[in-house]
């Protein structure tokens, strides 16, 4: 993904309120949907249990650009699925969440509301890094 340059450009373009003429553009909401590879989504996620007994799901940041990563776990204020572990819901815990292809797919809806619904506010309750 890191290969092509414009994505993260993209990526901080649609992050920022950018004015044209009369009108100006707001932050949109953004969605990481996970490409399936080889039939799987080991290439970028893996799934670790914690000493809790909580399975939580990681990914591999080295493959997405700072602006994503920057924009991952970012709610404020926290709010957590557990509280022993500290782990966050997928969808609401990040301002850019990640879906697997095959789930996004299933039901598109589901993932570009809640990537509008965090947009509306101008992502309020998430803190944004908007710059490379």
């Amino acid at each position: 993904i890191k290969e092509s340059k414009w994505i993260d450009w993209e990526v901080e373009y649609c992050l920022k309120n950018i004015k044209r003429k009369n009108r100006t553009s707001h932050t949109n909401g953004v969605v990481g949907v996970i490409m399936k590879v080889n039939g799987g989504y080991d290439w970028f996620k893996y799934t670790t249990t914690n000493s809790d007994g909580c399975s939580v799901t990681n990914y591999y940041d080295s493959k997405v650009y700072d602006i994503i990563n920057n924009n991952r776990y970012n709610q404020n204020p926290k709010v957590y699925a557990c509280n022993q572990c500290k782990c966050v819901n997928a969808l609401t815990g990040s301002y850019i969440a990640f879906i697997e292809e095959d789930e996004f797919l299933s039901n598109p809806q589901k993932y570009i509301d809640n990537a509008y619904d965090k947009s509306e506010n101008d992502a309020d309750g998430y803190n944004l890094t908007k710059q490379r």
